[in-house]
């Protein structure tokens, strides 16, 4: 896609280009370049553009960047706390990229995807679009999309309560993102405070409040000289937290100030937050109650303003209101306020989670005190009993939670011990199918004739047929790393195998075609990393290898309505297989390779496709008085976009 990656150091060039600029495509690029840098730091200026991009899209007949649209604008809902509507917009990103993108596009959209997805604790799908990332960065290594991978595997880890294994995946991806193996770009700066977000909320207990603070603090730096300012509050909130629960009131006084002078960028329940705990601090320092009153009050207003008011966060209001009132000597006003705030909330409901009853449980113990107090011993001694059973629920619902939390982290656990167990089935197997692609007998061939060549003082010809052996072999290696290449690449791998088999093997008496029928687009679809290799090599050792002479044709061609797929036939003029095993059981030395390198290969399709039936057809070939003329295996062959990117 354009080089949106590199973020502009002068963005009133940029500006001034736009303005300059009438032609769809220029246009859409330097929208691109613009609007990825205003989602993170002025989000008004990015819609306003976001619609110029829609408009100049809708002009040009290009459709491979139909995607940018959506995949903006869900970013930039992100940037806002609008969850609901960051979903809708990348999940058209993720219908458009699909169809369009590259390689490179789709990962990047996916792991965008994956971030909206944890926030609306959607688990299961973010996994599994996480998971296809990761199968593409095997295609596709890069270190700046492995970062951001890792920094969203974090926050998987947390949500599975996988903590053990959080830590060093953040810290991986905090290493990639300093180690400067590449120019970080806006984007990778605000997954750098994402990363350090992660660690401090992972550090935040008793015993590594300084080092929580710490992360937050790198976060927070990050996003004030990068003016990443959406994110800023919730950084600013999370260390004033900590620093609130060690005793460092005046630090933590500093930071809710800050949020509130700046007003939160824009995020109200930011700013609510930010009052309540600058009230708690002032609380703890014995700042005067009226001031710290109209601190709730705000916090109140603007919970109350939002479209679905928190309630918690309304009960917590009303809680240090009591306690600010009790403080005060005022024991019926306490009272009153605890005494309504307690009848508002049911024990009993089904959504009275841990939280819930947590609040129940504080302020039934309160209310306990505060009739005591007033002489009431009537009503505190049955407001007593009322908090020990609620405490003994908080216990149960709190047992509940380790359980579940137990129970995601077993879940999560088999899933990874699955996804790696094939993995490295898959790597197993495709070294097993290395070792199987190159049979001695054509390495023993090819390189005896190179060397006749040499001893004939043929020199051209062994030289040139020892580099078209070499550039082979490096290939084979080469292609072991990869799970799929392009089409062009088999292409052109099995035609250099093919002709080096014609004039080392056979002394030019073997004829080929290597075809591709129909719209197919070998430079962008990607298959299997030589997936068709054995089979080609099996018409050799099996059909032609005892015949003077022999033909092999092979064809890839698309599969109507079926996009996953592509038809791929090698066709042979041999022996037909009823002679080979005639063959193999009078000559015990013959060797088996069908039994090794195709037989990989059909439990390497049975790997990447949930529909192993049918993938591998072999029929045999006769003519008209049931001579066998030959055979012809079909595969169907599942593609991939393994295009870089453009």
């Amino acid at each position: 896609m354009f080089n949106a990656q590199s973020a502009p150091r002068d963005i009133k060039l940029l500006e001034k280009k736009l303005a300059g600029t009438s032609k769809p495509m220029d246009r859409i690029r330097t929208l691109d370049r613009l609007i990825s840098h205003y989602v993170y730091t002025q989000p008004t200026r990015a819609r306003e553009l976001l619609q110029d991009l829609k408009d100049a899209y809708e002009a040009t007949p290009d459709q491979s960047v139909g995607f940018l649209y959506y995949q903006h604008l869900g970013n930039l809902e992100n940037q806002v706390y609008a969850d609901r509507l960051a979903l809708v917009a990348m999940q058209e990103a993720v219908k458009s990229v699909d169809r369009e993108g590259d390689i490179a596009d789709k990962i990047e959209v996916y792991l965008d995807y994956v971030g909206i997805l944890i926030n609306l604790g959607q688990l299961e799908p973010a996994r599994d679009y996480f998971e296809l990332a990761e199968r593409f960065l095997g295609s596709f290594p890069s270190d700046r999309l492995r970062a951001r991978a890792l920094c969203r595997h974090g926050y998987l880890y947390i949500h599975s309560f996988s903590y053990a294994k959080a830590i060093p995946t953040f810290l991986e991806a905090d290493r990639l993102l300093s180690g400067g193996s590449f120019e970080l770009v806006l984007k990778d700066h605000y997954f750098y405070t994402l990363v350090h977000y992660g660690l401090g909320t992972l550090l935040t207990r008793p015993d590594s409040e300084d080092k929580a603070a710490s992360a937050f603090k790198r976060a927070i730096a990050r996003c004030e000289e990068k003016g990443l300012y959406a994110r800023l509050p919730w950084h600013q909130l999370a260390l004033g937290e900590v620093l609130l629960g060690k005793g460092a009131h005046e630090e933590a006084i500093a930071g809710f100030q800050s949020i509130i002078n700046s007003n939160a960028n824009g995020s109200r329940r930011a700013l609510a937050s930010a009052y309540v705990n600058l009230g708690l601090c002032y609380y703890e320092t014995g700042e005067p109650s009226e001031v710290i009153t109209q601190l709730l009050d705000q916090a109140e207003q603007l919970f109350l303003a939002e479209e679905e008011p928190p309630r918690q966060q309304l009960v917590a209001v009303e809680i240090a209101r009591a306690q600010l009132q009790y403080a005060d000597g005022d024991l019926p006003a306490a009272i009153n306020k605890l005494q309504q705030t307690f009848d508002s909330l049911d024990p009993h409901a089904e959504d009275a989670g841990l939280s819930v009853m947590g609040q129940i449980v504080e302020i039934s113990q309160m209310l306990a005190t505060c009739y005591a107090e007033s002489g009431d011993y009537p009503r505190a001694y049955d407001l007593q009993m009322r908090y020990n059973v609620y405490l003994d629920r908080y216990h149960e619902l709190q047992d509940a939670k380790r359980q579940e939390e137990f129970a995601a982290q077993f879940e999560a656990e088999i899933r990874e011990k699955e996804r790696e167990s094939l993995q490295l089935r898959a790597s197993q197997l495709q070294l097993r199918a290395l070792r199987a692609q190159m049979n001695p007998h054509f390495l023993y061939n090819a390189l005896n004739s190179i060397q006749s060549f040499i001893t004939t003082n043929d020199a051209s010809t062994a030289s040139r047929y020892l580099a078209k052996f070499a550039m082979l072999m490096r290939r084979s290696l080469e292609y072991t790393n990869r799970e799929y290449i392009t089409l062009e690449d088999e292409v052109s791998f099995l035609k250099d195998y093919l002709d080096i088999n014609c004039h080392l093997r056979f002394g030019g008496q073997l004829s080929y075609e290597v075809e591709l029928v129909g719209d197919l687009e070998e430079d962008v679809l990607g298959v299997p990393t030589m997936i068709l290799q054995p089979y080609v090599e099996n018409a050799i050792e099996h059909g032609l290898r005892t015949r003077p002479k022999g033909h092999i044709s092979v064809r890839f061609e698309a599969i109507d309505d079926d996009d996953d797929n592509i038809k791929a036939t090698v066709t042979d003029d041999g022996i037909g297989r009823t002679r080979v095993r005639e063959m193999q059981r009078s000559d015990n030395t013959r060797p088996y390779h069908q039994s090794r390198g195709t037989d990989i290969t059909r439990s390497r399709l049975e790997l990447l496709t949930n529909d192993p039936e049918n993938r591998v057809l072999i029929e045999d070939l006769h003519d008209e008085n049931g001579e066998a003329t030959g055979t012809r295996v079909t595969v169907r062959i599942p593609v991939s976009d393994v295009l870089p990117r453009r």
